[in-house]
């Protein structure tokens, strides 16, 4: 019995979970609306599935005629009769909705991603910690980009409209002088951020690896290529004399770089999201009436444009996400990395392990629609507009 709950985690989860929600659905319009997005990412996430495994089924080749090519290469001689047998043993020549089924039951059940072809091992074996690295990546690329594009897209909706100098008249000059010295500055970086903008939209994330990685060689420099030198690529992390920090030190020296090509595209694109909800916001009614009753400065967009404007962006997060993973695969072939998302392209252009790259696939879906259900739900709460039409709508 111990043995059956610990292999069905998963499913006890998600029937838990699922038991709450529609316990205080009952009494709360906020937990209903909660309570039917979790039904529909559960219905999505389904949907997926069925789709990426009915892509990879489409591929030719299936794991019993990759089995049988691997024996071939041995030196035995296969027959048809034994590529049929060996379909047979693996269930490949049931029904295809039936497979799904089988693969979803394992996987809900059991947590079971399937059988790696090419590794000749279970494809949680396979994958082993390269989605958690893979995961962190997109983690550490979505903070780079929102840390460096919220402050600075205010900051450039701010200086807009701003003149370069301070020319008011019942200022003294050295007021006027410190004035026009911090708009200049902000003006100026206003420039640079939106040439760094057009720049990141217009520069492919594997051109910009590769141009870091040129000026490393021409410099002269070791490259800032994989997760480790070769001098702390098999090292332990504690040694007999404790923790080693200088494998820390390495892997600093060479994590900053897939976090900043893989960031490189969304910090663009949400430097000019940014920018723009904010203006869109400063124009409007209700920032003037507050500026009429003297509001002003940082006060004033502080209160107003700025908090209505950075609600908009939860919805953006589980959109940058996939648009960060989307890019991580080239990326991580031209960086040397060995995650999950290099796997992907093994599987899908080298091997065509087809249940390898449904499992990856898979995963993804699920960190993609689990970020989109998360950012639902704190949007609902923390956002009053939201709020407001889920009690109206009563979560519908």
């Amino acid at each position: 019995m111990y043995e059956f709950l610990t292999n069905t985690w998963l499913l006890w989860l998600l029937s838990t979970s699922a038991a709450l929600l529609w316990w205080r659905s009952r009494v709360s319009q906020l937990f209903r609306y909660i309570y039917h997005r979790y039904l529909l990412a559960l219905g999505t996430l389904m949907l997926v599935s069925a789709i990426v495994f009915s892509l990879m089924e489409v591929l030719p080749g299936d794991c019993a005629e990759k089995m049988i090519a691997y024996k071939n290469t041995q030196g035995e001689v296969i027959t048809q009769a034994q590529i049929d047998a060996e379909r047979a043993r693996m269930g490949l020549d049931r029904p295809l909705a039936v497979r799904w089924a089988d693969w979803v039951s394992d996987l809900t059940l059991k947590g079971d991603l399937g059988f790696s072809c090419s590794k000749r091992q279970s494809v949680n074996a396979a994958l082993g910690d390269r989605f958690w690295i893979s995961f962190g990546f997109c983690i550490a690329g979505l903070l780079f980009a929102y840390l460096i594009a919220v402050p600075f897209g205010i900051l450039s909706a701010w200086s807009l409209n701003k003149p370069w100098l301070d020319r008011k008249a019942h200022h003294a000059p050295a007021r006027r002088l410190r004035n026009s010295l911090g708009l200049a500055l902000s003006k100026c970086m206003d420039l640079q951020l939106r040439l760094i903008s057009y720049l990141g939209l217009a520069l492919p994330n594997f051109l910009l690896a590769l141009s870091i990685i040129l000026l490393y060689v021409f410099a002269g420099e070791p490259t800032p290529t994989g997760l480790f030198s070769e001098q702390w690529q098999g090292q332990p992390w504690f040694a007999a004399s404790g923790f080693q920090w200088g494998k820390l030190q390495d892997f600093l020296g060479h994590i900053w770089l897939p976090i900043l090509v893989i960031g490189w595209a969304a910090t663009a694109l949400q430097l000019q999201t940014v920018r723009a909800l904010v203006v869109d916001e400063s124009n409007k009614l209700y920032v003037e009436a507050a500026r009429a009753r003297g509001i002003d400065g940082v006060r004033l967009w502080a209160r107003y444009p700025v908090k209505h404007s950075i609600s908009p962006l939860f919805n953006s997060v589980g959109f940058d996400f996939q648009r960060i993973f989307n890019d991580l695969p080239i990326v991580a072939v031209v960086i040397g990395l060995t995650d999950a998302a290099a796997l992907l392209i093994e599987a899908l252009a080298m091997t065509n392990d087809q249940e390898l790259a449904a499992g990856i696939l898979f995963l993804v879906a699920l960190a993609v629609i689990s970020m989109n259900f998360i950012t639902d739900v704190v949007l609902a709460i923390v956002d009053p507009r939201v709020r407001n039409s889920v009690m109206q709508g009563g979560g519908h």
